[in-house]
């Protein structure tokens, strides 16, 4: 308010013309800054004046076709960063709580104009604004600190999760598929140990350039890893990347980089991946297209044929294939019971794999991790079980599994989606295994909460042995508690079992949850661990897993044959 020589622009929107007169004359005698005030009686008028012409602070009141909530609520919707002030007769307190909550900075009285009043309010709403453009600067210059990466100038791994879950849920509305590039750069270590690492930046930099000009405008690009790359364009089909796909690599080779006599060019292998609308995570998207990618370099080296004989002859690729497809993965469900009548309460939804190696359960965990693919298994078992699930009766419930890795790496919200799929029919109870808990479990406490408030119940599986910590049960406040199989196998005859067992019981009341006692296998057992207070259990005594398929509860699709548990009980 105190620049010399500068112009404060004001736009007026009220019917009263006299006020507009009394407004013009007062500011007259205003020499710093020098004021212009545009005045219209109509809303229409004045929206079409904003259209063409920015203001500093626009003053509104009733017009002559509206009323000035009204006007308020439009104004604030189309000009949300431009000043609003409301004018009401009488006592602005009275009205001020209705109109800032409509986006008013403050509420003025026409029919009292104290100039040095209006001017000092006009001149806070200024500095206000002048402190809310600093503040979006500063929360654009973090957004993209954040979701950039420093030397490529692309989207970092944060910032392509975004883009991409926002993508995946425009495809979920049209029902159409995701399709992705990814972009490997190949022997890239040769840069970094020929040249040095500050050359190697320089490639990736120029890569990122090369990359982002051959997609054109509108094309996501981001980096997913040290030299790879991933990419999509919105509205892309398959054919569409693909044709894409041998351009990127054109665009990649074009420049070298000459040091010491020593000529180097960079190379690219590109693997173009289509995803169902319902993928979930990140994760799942980056382990589709690396297998794709796969197969794209497998083709480069010889051909078709030589891919798919590549990809026929590796066991371990076949088998990610039929993994992250759900070729070799079958549903089981086993009874959790009432034990005082065996009735049936719930059941746990088990996932099964095939046979071979991998028929250990703790076999095929090991392989998923070292496949770099376990989150996107564990959400494929996920999205299996709740779909048998969902074929039981109605009000039927049911417990899934989840790692707390899959937890934290899955959006809260794509969770909820999928298990409110579950939710129609019954009850859903999340089991997340006490033995992956490794950490600070504070982590996992803003997810579960989310989860618990949208009506999902929260189980804390394998408590009693592996990383127990009471700590993580205190802070997650499960709605039960599963004992571990080896506390409950053999309790009738084993007082320090018993021992532990009522402790355990103690800490599920003290948290106000249901305890399910896991691997009751006797009916001795089974009558201690009532005499203790137990009322819920699972195990071989009520019934093994028995595949959902050859059930006559489920309305199952003919699966492909398979027979291991994944995270699941023998």
């Amino acid at each position: 308010m105190d620049t010399q020589g500068a112009r404060l622009r004001l736009l007026l929107i009220h019917h009263d013309s006299d006020l507009a007169t009394a407004m013009r004359g007062r500011l007259a005698g205003i020499s710093s800054p020098l004021c212009s005030l545009a005045h219209f009686t109509h809303f229409k008028d004045g929206l079409a004046y904003l259209g063409v012409s920015a203001p500093d602070v626009i003053l509104v009141g009733d017009s002559e076709d509206g009323d000035v909530a009204s006007a308020l609520k439009r104004l604030t919707a189309r000009f949300p960063l431009r000043p609003v002030l409301a004018l009401a007769n009488g006592d602005p307190g009275r009205d001020a709580v209705e109109f800032r909550k409509l986006g008013a900075r403050s509420v003025l009285d026409p029919t009292a104009m104290d100039t040095a009043a209006w001017r000092r309010t006009i001149g806070f709403c200024l500095r206000e604004q002048d402190l809310t453009n600093q503040l979006a600067e500063a929360a654009a210059r973090l957004d993209w600190l954040t979701h950039m990466d420093a030397t490529t100038g692309v989207r970092n791994r944060r910032g392509l999760e975004r883009a991409i879950m926002k993508e995946l849920a425009r495809c979920r509305e049209l029902d159409t598929p995701l399709t992705v590039m990814l972009i490997d750069l190949d022997d890239f270590r040769r840069f970094n140990a020929t040249l040095g690492h500050g050359v190697g930046d320089m490639v990736l930099a120029g890569v990122a350039k090369r990359i982002t000009e051959a997609l054109g405008e509108g094309a996501v690009v981001g980096r997913c890893g040290t030299d790879q790359f991933l990419a999509l364009e919105p509205g892309s089909d398959q054919g569409r990347l693909e044709s894409r796909a041998k351009q990127v690599r054109l665009a990649v080779s074009r420049d070298s980089v000459t040091a010491g006599g020593e000529v180097l060019t960079p190379s690219a292998s590109v693997g173009v991946a289509t995803l169902p609308p319902e993928t979930m995570s990140f994760d799942e998207v980056v382990v589709r297209a690396r297998f794709a990618l796969t197969r794209d370099r497998a083709q480069v080296r010889g051909g078709a044929a030589g891919a798919a004989a590549m990809i026929s002859e590796d066991e371990d690729a076949a088998m990610v294939h039929a993994l992250l497809g759900g070729k070799v993965l079958d549903v089981a469900s086993q009874p959790i019971v009432d034990l005082a009548d065996g009735r049936i309460v719930s059941r746990e939804m088990l996932v099964r794999g095939p046979e071979g190696p991998l028929h250990a359960p703790d076999n095929l965990f090991r392989f998923c991790q070292e496949q770099d693919i376990l989150t996107a298994i564990d959400l494929r078992c996920l999205k299996l079980c709740v779909a048998a699930a969902s074929r039981m009766g109605p009000r039927a419930r049911f417990h899934v599994n989840i790692l707390p890795a899959t937890l934290l790496q899955t959006p809260v919200e794509e969770l909820i989606r999928l298990l409110d799929l579950g939710l129609e029919m019954g009850d859903c109870c999340l089991e997340i295994s006490e033995q992956q808990l490794l950490g600070d479990p504070e982590v996992l406490v803003s997810p579960v909460r989310r989860l618990q408030e949208a009506g999902i119940g929260i189980a804390i599986d394998d408590v009693g042995f592996g990383n127990s910590c009471l700590e993580g049960l205190l802070m997650l406040r499960p709605e039960v508690l599963k004992i571990d199989k080896r506390l409950i196998i053999g309790v009738a005859r084993d007082a320090g079992m018993r021992t532990i067992l009522k402790r355990l019981l103690q800490i599920a009341a003290v948290l106000g949850s249901e305890v399910v006692a896991e691997g009751i296998e006797t009916q001795e057992d089974c009558t201690v661990l009532q005499e203790l207070g137990v009322r819920l259990g699972q195990g071989y005594l009520y019934g093994r897993p028995e595949l959902c398929r050859h059930d006559s509860r489920f309305r199952y699709p003919q699966p492909a044959a398979a027979t291991a548990d994944f995270r699941a009980e023998a």
